[in-house]
């Protein structure tokens, strides 16, 4: 199972989840001070912009040519508004590497949690509240993989 996992989320247990192999952290750090590689893998970002690419050139993953939004990118915007387009660029990179879940800190993407789960079928937790949700839905292995 693929769970993208924003850097300040990043907590042990979820690194030990991925350690037991029961999961896959994903991370695209589009924010300069969000880059980490304790236990995530480089997604492929979303509609990124030359300044959001916080990784050395040889560390990218994919190619350029890859970094597009999905179809739902309007919509993910629409919810969070066009002021929050990194957090957008987050839900959506999410979305885009098939995640079935987004742990995440941040109140402004759980504010919109339920909009954001019905629009692209994504659940959407905070590491510190929802540990003990989070991982009964890795043990029910609900996934898009």
């Amino acid at each position: 199972m693929r769970i993208y996992c924003e850097s300040a989320a990043l907590r042990k247990w979820l690194r030990n989840l991925c350690i037991e192999r029961r999961i896959e952290l994903l991370h695209f750090p589009y924010d300069r001070d969000s880059h980490t590689n304790k236990a995530t893998t480089a997604a492929i970002p979303s509609e990124a912009q030359i300044r959001d690419l916080n990784l050395p050139i040889s560390e990218l993953p994919g190619t350029l040519v890859d970094y597009c939004g999905s179809e739902h990118l309007h919509e993910i915007v629409g919810i969070l508004g066009s002021q929050n387009r990194r957090d957008a660029l987050h839900v959506d990179t999410a979305l885009k590497n098939r995640c079935s879940a987004f742990v995440t800190c941040d109140n402004g993407i759980l504010a919109q949690k339920a909009r954001l789960e019905t629009a692209i079928g994504i659940r959407f937790f905070h590491p510190d509240t929802d540990q003990d949700e989070l991982e009964q839905f890795v043990a029910m292995g609900c996934g898009a993989d």
